[in-house]
């Protein structure tokens, strides 16, 4: 390189302040978008994972109380189906005229949560079937496309509690059965039952899946209560 051509080259890049080319700038700026981004889903996941408290999930107040209910649902249509545990759409409870439908769930537990004090019984559920999956069909145009239940008045009668203020309660444990019948409506059978060892592993339920909530908490103090009658 000649004296002259190295002294021009000096000039330029004097002129341009040493700065490198435009497509490395909006490399490095796009660099500068994603991480920024990348670094606020990172600490929106932490505080997610480590303060679930912060959640909607949790008590409002110290009067605010939650009705647990277990529901399960076995049906004799082809195995498909069953691939996906089956749960319920829609649980609702009633107290008065009024109606609750369930804020949470996990597995086969429906939480009913910042209820207040008062009388509560089981009215509904809904089942939708999946019947893009599992049609066994004769090719009856009477199945249905959901497994709605209408529990009894006896079943209705045992699950009533009076809930009182900053309580969390087991309502009990209703085992559906659903017997499909060629153009037929389905046979619908409802076991209920509530013992001590069924609300014992509902609040161990809630409090391994939600510790750090209101309601973890107060389960864990009825979960002693309940050790000390079993033994």
């Amino acid at each position: 390189m000649s004296s002259n051509s190295y002294d021009d080259h000096l000039d330029k890049k004097a002129d341009t302040g040493g700065e490198s080319n435009p497509s490395e700038k909006k490399i490095s700026k796009f660099e500068k978008i994603t991480s920024g981004i990348f670094r606020k889903l990172l600490i929106l996941f932490l505080i997610t994972y480590l303060f679930p408290e912060c959640s909607s999930f949790g008590p409002k107040n110290a009067q605010s109380s939650l009705i647990i209910v277990h529901m399960t649902i076995v049906k004799d249509e082809m195995i498909l189906d069953e691939l996906i545990d089956p749960r319920f759409q829609k649980v609702t409870l009633k107290k008065g005229e009024k109606t609750f439908e369930y804020n949470e769930s996990s597995e086969h537990y429906y939480y009913f949560q910042n209820l207040k004090e008062g009388q509560y019984e089981i009215h509904d559920a809904v089942h939708l079937l999946n019947r893009g999956a599992s049609d066994f069909a004769f090719g009856s145009t009477k199945q249905p496309t959901k497994i709605d239940i209408d529990f009894d008045r006896k079943d209705i009668e045992k699950s009533r509690v009076d809930l009182q203020p900053g309580t969390v309660v087991f309502l009990g444990s209703f085992h559906v059965t659903v017997d499909f019948k060629f153009q037929e409506e389905p046979k619908i059978t409802v076991r209920q039952s509530k013992t001590n060892e069924e609300e014992l592993a509902a609040m161990e339920h809630l409090y391994k899946n939600f510790p750090r909530t209101g309601w973890g908490q107060k389960a864990k103090n009825r979960m002693k209560l309940l050790s000390s009658f079993a033994q």
